[in-house]
Order: structure tokens, then sequence, then C-alpha cells
């Protein structure tokens, strides 16, 4: 009799010990936020909101935000062709436009968790706004690791209770900082520094599980590289879940 109190108090115990770790398991890292800052180095009004973006990484570090500067080209035009400018990164501005049915795009322009854009200077708009995505609860579990390889990065990731169908998966590769002199345009002879640099952004079909293969820069040190992957709805619509890799 005794014996079987004794086992059924540890059945007891163990099954409150595995209900505690379930629940710890699917709230970690469940609130977040993704914030996009379309920008560039020949516009005049950006150093304000490159700023603002270096002030939230600093502010929110240990907290599940992940900003992230993406440098359009088409200022290349007007006297200083930016060094982190891609087009790609300017059609992602594009389709955000045609979502948000902008008149046209501009910069510098703030994207929050896909749902909401604001002119980037606005750092009481940003904060107010980062502070709102920490407080909703995402149901998707994003998960993952990164392999360095001689001359690329290979990302893998996994991805949870989602409808695949409807939603996309982001892998994007961030550098931490550089700082940058800039000779010609509205920028000329000024020397800024910027911070959570977008290099490289493939997106692909949600699925379970999958593998990026990224580029490795020339100059890829773990230490100023990052990489984010989060999940976003069809055609630019809402950011539901993000994480931030470790390498393997």
């Amino acid at each position: 009799m005794k014996q079987k109190l004794i086992l059924s108090t540890l059945m007891l115990v163990c099954s409150v010990l595995i209900f505690s770790f379930n629940q710890k398991k699917t709230t970690i890292n469940e609130s977040f936020t993704i914030v996009e800052l379309y920008t560039s180095q020949g516009c005049s009004s950006c150093p304000r909101a490159d700023k603002v973006l270096e002030q939230i990484a600093e502010t929110y570090k240990s907290k599940n935000v992940f900003p992230l500067g993406f440098h359009v080209d088409y200022w290349d035009r007007f006297g200083w062709k930016d060094t982190f400018s891609k087009h790609e990164f300017s059609q992602r501005q594009y389709r955000y436009g045609q979502r948000f049915r902008n008149v046209s795009v501009y910069t510098p322009q703030m994207v929050i968790n896909g749902s909401l854009e604001f002119n980037g200077g606005n750092k009481s708009k940003a904060f107010a706004q980062i502070d709102r995505g920490l407080k909703i609860k995402s149901t998707v579990q994003v998960d993952g690791k990164i392999s360095e390889l001689k001359t690329k990065l290979s990302v893998e990731y996994t991805v949870s209770d989602v409808l695949y169908d409807r939603y996309a998966v982001n892998v994007v590769l961030v550098k931490n900082e550089e700082t940058v002199t800039i000779k010609r345009g509205e920028n000329s002879n000024k020397e800024i520094a910027y911070h959570n640099i977008v290099i490289d952004l493939k997106e692909v079909s949600a699925s379970k599980n999958g593998r990026i293969v990224l580029e490795k820069p020339q100059d890829y040190d773990k230490g100023n590289y990052s990489v984010i992957v989060f999940v976003q709805e069809n055609n630019y619509g809402p950011i539901i879940g993000a994480k931030k890799l470790s390498h393997s």
C-alpha cells in the first residue's frame, strides 16, 4: 500500500513537471516586433530615422524586437549610390505601398509587423507601436539554426502552428553596424553609423521545415552579423512570428 502511494505521488509530480515544461515551451518567445525601416544614404531626411533604428536596437536588445534597415536603390541616381542598397528592397517597399494604398513610396518609412506604416523619424510613435506589438502573443513557433560553410551560410528553419499555404518564410541576413563616409548627394561629407543593415533577404513559401542558403559576406563575423527568420502573410500582410537564430 505504501509503495502504491509513493508511486502515485511520483506520477503526480512528473505530470505537474511535464505540464509546467509544456506551458513554458508554448509561451517562450511568443511576443515579438519586426521593425522595417526603408532608408537611403542619399536621403537628407533619413539620418534621423537611422538614429531611431539604432536607439530601438539598443533599448530593446534584451527583447524579441528585430530592427531591419532596408536600403532602397531609387535614391542612387541623385549623386550617391548607397553602399547597401538593393532593388529587391525597393520592390518590397513598393509592395507595401500597394497594400497600404500609399500614393507613392517615401523615405524614411517605418513598417511595424507588416501591419502599420509611418514616418521613420517619429521616435515616440515607433516606441509606442513596438511596445504594443510586444503585448500581442503569437501562436506560431519559429526555430532554426545557422551552419557556416566556406562561402555560404546554410539556414535551416522550422515553422509550426500555421496554415502554410497562406504564409511565406523570410530569412534575413543583418549586419549589426557599419560606418559610412558619404561623399556626394544630400548627405555629402557626412559620416553616418548605420545599424541593423539588411544585407540579404530570401523569401520562400511557408513549410514545416526548410533550408535556405545565403552568400557569406567577405567580412562575415558572427559578432557583427545575425540571421532573423520571420513568417509573413502572403502579399506582404501581417508578420505573425519571428526569431533570431543561433549558430549550430
